[in-house]
């Protein structure tokens, strides 16, 4: 076995346009059988490609060896962008715009987390809270996020204080995101 040396890295074309940001670097030569740790910033300013699923990477390792092919599927909330947060005004005008049919329900199970719990474990995951309120004893939240590739999704969270159940409303002009951010609620409700 011999000693593993210019290292070098590529995507394929994916749904978000992500591509490495700098090259790889690695430690050279890597001997065999010796572990090695590398970063590798990433953009999402590569070609896009929708993908399915929609998270999947498709990924090249190049060295004086060989190539070696993968691939993998990046949590969706990895392109959740900071600025999310939408205008109040924006959001219920978004909300009555975006057809029914493009709405779709979840019911999560919160646990014991209260609605202010939940915006905060969220907003630390950029799902942003515009506005909270008690309708019927229940605390509604209304929350936006927003993707690197510019896609908005809308959410409304029905909590009814002492049922660890909730429901999850989203609303989107790209559907094909929904589930992928439902499933981010359930890992980060969860985490």
């Amino acid at each position: 076995m011999q000693a593993m040396t210019g290292f070098a890295i590529q995507f394929n074309k994916n749904s978000f346009g992500l591509t490495p940001a700098q090259p790889l670097q690695v430690q050279a030569p890597l001997q065999p059988n010796f572990p090695a740790d590398a970063s590798l910033q990433l953009a999402t300013t590569g070609p896009v490609q929708k993908m399915d699923p929609l998270t999947n990477l498709q990924v090249a390792i190049k060295n004086n060896v060989d190539v070696f092919y993968f691939s993998c599927v990046v949590p969706m909330h990895v392109f959740y962008v900071e600025d999310g947060l939408m205008d109040k005004r924006v959001f219920l005008a978004t909300w009555k715009d975006i057809p029914a049919q493009n709405e779709l329900q979840f019911s999560l199970d919160a646990g014991p987390l209260t609605a202010d719990q939940l915006a905060q474990r969220l907003q630390q995951n950029n799902i942003f809270t515009i506005a909270k309120r008690n309708v019927d004893g229940q605390d509604m939240l209304y929350q936006s996020l927003k993707l690197t590739n510019g896609i908005w999704v809308l959410a409304e969270l029905k909590i009814q204080p002492g049922n660890p159940r909730i429901t999850l409303s989203l609303k989107t002009r790209a559907l094909e995101v929904a589930h992928g951010v439902h499933q981010i609620y359930e890992l980060i409700l969860h985490s």
